[in-house]
């Protein structure tokens, strides 16, 4: 283990690794958050929780990771533009607390 949190150990981040790929859950999440034109908001934070929860180095497939943190954002951004989802300030806060998780997620360095 190098760390305290469930995928900081090479066993877990192998298990992540086969779940993403016998799954597809990354691709699945994927098109719902690149099609967030189409995607009612219901869906679309839907998907986001995804990332939220798998979203993290060791269990999200790397090459992908800072691309599909960015359409999360991106989608969240766009909820926050819903007036019928976002009908009490406890939501928007809810999303504007999602969003700072997702925004410090993302590598500088890629």
């Amino acid at each position: 283990m190098w760390g305290s949190k469930p995928w900081d150990n090479d066993k877990a981040a192998d298990w992540f690794s086969k779940l993403m790929e016998t799954t597809d859950l990354p691709a699945e999440v994927r098109s719902v958050l690149k099609s967030r034109n189409e995607e009612k908001s219901e869906v679309l934070r839907a998907a986001v929780f995804c990332v939220l929860q798998f979203g993290r180095v060791y269990v999200w497939p790397i090459n992908d990771l800072n691309k599909d943190l960015q359409h999360a954002i991106a989608a969240l951004e766009k909820i926050l533009e819903d007036e019928d989802y976002c009908y009490s300030q406890k939501v928007i806060s809810e999303i504007n607390e999602e969003l700072s998780e997702l925004k410090r997620r993302i590598s500088p360095l890629q």
